[in-house]
């Protein structure tokens, strides 16, 4: 991928979310990342989460419509890039008293969450305007009914480590891993058609909840232990 890198951190994400969703920042908030932000107009906002995703696995699996419409590669900078931390801090930057999700809601602006019902409670998801899903395939299904009305919509899709758990002595990790990543980029390939002209997509990738051995060797396998959360962010341009 030859798209320069942009280096943010996991604290200054909400601070760079709210900008690009043309809102006011806190004064608590450390500032937003100018760099992001000089790439995109302000609009309507959709994260994708996805668990086991990061540089390595984009770099080696190269899922199409990501790399097709990537306008900016973050890496994101952070103590503990498993699932729970960083959600958490990117959700509520380096204050509890913050929500991000609230706190656009606060602002007027319309907001979907689709996640598991244990993500409610571990991420602070009120049930105003959260929907629970058991798998990725509704979660993704649940988006595109929302994708054109939200004007922020948050997913997580997280079915890599129960499948592993499932299916793992059978298929290879490495092989569930790949389908899995091609699959999810098949979604936003949808999602992207069905959003507003103007809609920035941040998929953000993360270490996953709990450490997964995908039995990779040489340089592979450094590179992979060396694996950066990672946020690719495109906009939806006028066509």
């Amino acid at each position: 991928m030859s798209f320069p890198q942009v280096r943010t951190s996991a604290a200054e994400f909400p601070s760079t979310i709210l900008n690009l969703m043309g809102m006011e920042i806190p004064e608590e908030m450390p500032p937003a990342n100018a760099e992001i932000l000089a790439k995109f107009k302000s609009g309507r906002l959709i994260v994708i989460v996805i668990d086991n995703f990061g540089l390595f696995e984009a770099v080696v699996y190269k899922p199409e419509a990501l790399i097709k419409n990537m306008e900016a590669l973050a890496l994101i900078e952070t103590d503990d890039p498993y699932a729970i931390p960083l959600v958490s801090k990117i959700l509520r930057g380096p204050s509890q008293s913050f929500h991000l999700v609230e706190y656009t809601r606060g602002f007027g602006k319309a907001v979907q969450v689709i996640c598991r019902e244990d993500d409610m409670l571990t991420f602070g998801f009120d049930p105003a305007y959260t929907v629970n899903r058991r798998d990725d395939m509704q979660t993704y299904v649940e988006a595109t009914k929302h994708v054109a009305r939200a004007e922020f919509l948050y997913m997580h899709f997280l079915d890599f480590e129960s499948l592993y758990a499932q299916y793992g002595h059978r298929t290879p990790p490495k092989t569930l891993l790949e389908k899995i990543v091609r699959r999810t980029d098949n979604w936003v390939k949808v999602l992207l058609k069905q959003a507003h002209a103007g809609t920035i997509f941040i998929v953000i990738g993360n270490h996953g909840r709990h450490p997964v051995p995908l039995n990779y060797e040489g340089k592979l396998a450094e590179w992979r232990q060396a694996n950066a959360p990672i946020a690719m962010m495109f906009q939806k341009r006028l066509e």
